[in-house]
């Protein structure tokens, strides 16, 4: 049985990253101000690591626990959508980049809770895990190619990553409506 310290490890690392989402927020909008972009760029590290290494924290600790789980799909969600929206409100994606990605987390959210049975839980995908880690990544481009002023992808490429945004979100949303309710519910999966 882990310890209370050990147990809440994980979730403090996850909540962490519920913390640094307006503190990215004001270093983007300060990048833009005319200060230097880089602030953004390390705490967008920050966000990106705490989410790599939280459940792997609850695992070697035998602490991971459903809790946790939400907490950091919660944590997850609000920062792609924070950020995201911001980049919007800054003119640089458009909206319906995070409208692709708040639809397809409500299907997930949605699916989950009529999969689960008497014990509702997140049930992750494949699909799903892959289109998390794309989010990340088309947010840590914008960091860079934007808010640091990189400018590593001209405007063609950054249009091709948006565009990709709707059919990978799009294609989660498939594989949940046309998979097929288990009897019984089905036990969660990491992603």
């Amino acid at each position: 049985m882990p310890s209370s310290l050990t147990r809440h490890a994980a979730n403090a690392v996850t909540a962490l990253r519920l913390a640094l989402t307006p503190v990215f927020v004001l270093a983007v909008l300060r990048g833009k101000d005319g200060h230097s972009g880089w602030p953004a760029a390390v705490v967008f590290a920050a966000v990106a690591l705490s989410d790599f290494v939280d459940g792997r924290i609850a695992r070697r600790l035998g602490a991971d626990s459903r809790g946790g789980r939400v907490l950091d799909h919660a944590a997850d969600i609000t920062f792609i959508l924070t950020a995201l929206a911001l980049y919007v409100g800054l003119g640089l994606a458009p909206w319906w980049v995070p409208a692709a990605i708040a639809a397809s987390f409500a299907i997930y959210v949605i699916d989950s809770l009529r999969r689960g049975g008497a014990t509702p839980s997140l049930i992750g995908s494949r699909i799903g895990h892959l289109g998390g880690v794309a989010n990340y990544v088309l947010i840590g481009v914008l960091v860079g190619n934007d808010t640091v002023g990189l400018h590593w992808l001209p405007p063609f490429l950054m249009h091709t990553l948006f565009a990709l945004v709707p059919i990978y979100s799009g294609a989660s949303i498939v594989t949940r409506v046309r998979r097929p309710l288990a009897l019984g519910g089905e036990r969660p999966v990491s992603g």
